[in-house]
């Protein structure tokens, strides 16, 4: 999961990128970069390293970043190392020049990687799925005529990438002196929304941050959708796609900022949502106090203790400049980083019966730890409800569980899990009351019920992603 943005039409390109990605930051935190185009020149400029964005790129030489249309990228690695060679948006000479960023995974990356090599005998630079896609563009707009560039061309080169790129992924990209161009995987697994203002265009993974850069008549992309904005400024759009979009229910959950509104539903109001169901699910249990894991959970542990009648009390208190826990890299990250994330007002939770609240449970480490230092500070017992049902199965849209056996809820019954985070129970939220909260809208649960809406390869691609995870990055 990864945070993109696509502006064009603006003097001030590259600046509204670096703050668009400030906006993104929850999205990742181990690299960033932006990519200009310069019309003056014909030239790509590139800043881009690793860590946060303002690690990654230096304000001082957002003024080199000339050109007014850019892409920018940060990157949440969910498998392997942090690398320089992975780091996005990247780019290629021909043809034109293309310079592109994603947001998701390739399902199919061993099939279109063998053919690539084989079929167009292209090598490829890393490991990251971005270099598939932007290659398999590439190709497309070679098999045409691509001495004059027209919206129908870069649509047809986009289709090809949808024939034969399989998985969910959003992309931005450039082609030198041609335009700026949007997209979506034919489900609309991963999030990616349209503005406009003053003779400017721009695309971002989440509306909050068209909203703060002064962008409006925000809307989100159909699936299989298609935007280009050509030299002249004009928008050209296409959709490619029959199928029922299927956006990624996690986004909701935990990804997006609730101030974000992703397919017309506003993230906080299915959050609240969320703890009205929860709550419906637990009448006539007790407790002294409602207590959210912070920050995602605190929307629905504010519902769910108003209809529970219980008090609500944030006791857990977050270390601001921690990272968030479960983007990390690797579990002895994540588990050092929950000790460091958390302290707890040991004088609200002495001798009391404590209702604790999380978005959901993948591995089980932030419950562990949390129940731990509640206990530690005296609590009487805890119970943890989370608002996500047990997620039972790999994800391989681009969320970082691409293993079944790191799923707490694929090998255990919420019985185990109790007992193995020291909780006095566990409670999830039922599928059913999960598609009540989008009331009825369709989304990819493949997590929880193992309806994946794309096909993967199987046990190979699942083996070679996970023994990359010590070396290489295979998705962002």
């Amino acid at each position: 999961m990864c945070g993109i943005i696509g502006i064009t039409g603006s003097p001030y390109a590259a600046k509204e990128c670096y703050l668009g990605l400030m906006m993104l930051q929850h999205r990742g935190q181990d690299s960033a970069g932006i990519i200009s185009f310069d019309e003056h020149s014909n030239t790509f400029h590139t800043e881009r390293d690793m860590g946060h964005v303002k690690e990654a790129i230096r304000e001082d030489r957002l003024q080199e970043l000339n050109g007014s249309t850019a892409i920018a990228h940060n990157r949440y690695s969910t498998i392997g190392s942090k690398r320089n060679q992975e780091i996005q948006p990247m780019c290629m000479n021909y043809p034109y020049g293309i310079a592109m960023a994603h947001n998701g995974q390739v399902s199919n990356a061993l099939t279109v990687r063998k053919e690539l090599n084989q079929k167009y005998k292209r090598l490829l630079l890393s490991e990251n799925d971005l270099e598939l896609i932007m290659n398999v563009f590439a190709e497309g707009l070679l098999i045409q005529d691509i001495q004059e560039i027209d919206p129908n061309k870069v649509f047809k080169a986009v289709e090809h990438v949808h024939k034969i790129v399989e998985g969910g992924y959003s992309t931005v990209a450039v082609v030198a002196n041609q335009g700026l161009l949007a997209f979506k995987d034919p489900f609309g697994i991963r999030p990616l929304c349209f503005g406009k203002k003053e003779g400017s265009y721009a695309f971002a993974s989440e509306s909050k941050t068209l909203e703060f850069l002064d962008y409006t008549e925000i809307e989100e992309l159909k699936a299989g959708e298609m935007v280009y904005i050509d030299q002249e400024n004009q928008v050209h759009r296409r959709i490619n796609s029959t199928a029922q979009a299927k956006p990624c229910m996690f986004e909701w959950i935990y990804f997006s900022n609730a101030d974000s509104t992703l397919w017309d539903i506003n993230v906080y109001g299915i959050r609240l949502k969320l703890g009205q169901l929860l709550a419906a699910q637990m009448k006539g249990k007790k407790f002294d106090l409602v207590v959210p894991v912070p920050d995602t959970a605190r929307p629905a542990a504010i519902t769910l203790s108003e209809e529970l009648g219980i008090p609500y009390r944030e006791v857990l208190i977050k270390n601001r400049y921690a990272q968030r826990t479960f983007i990390l890299n690797n579990q002895k990250d994540r588990e050092k980083a929950v000790r460091l994330k958390l302290n707890v007002v040991k004088e609200l939770v002495a001798d009391k019966d404590i209702l604790l609240v999380d978005d959901s449970i993948v591995r089980g480490t932030t419950a562990k730890h949390i129940i731990a230092l509640l206990k530690d500070k005296g609590a009487r017992s805890v119970t943890i409800a989370s608002t996500c049902p047990e997620l039972t199965s790999p994800c391989f849209y681009g969320i970082d569980f691409p293993d079944k056996k790191d799923l707490i809820s694929a090998l255990h019954n919420p019985s185990e899990i109790a007992k193995m985070t020291g909780a006095r129970e566990v409670i999830f939220l039922s599928e059913e009351n999960l598609r009540l909260a989008f009331n009825g809208k369709s989304t990819c649960m493949a997590c929880i019920n193992g309806d994946y809406p794309v096909a993967v390869e199987g046990e190979e691609f699942i083996k070679s992603r996970i023994e990359k995870n010590d070396h290489l990055s295979w998705i962002n």
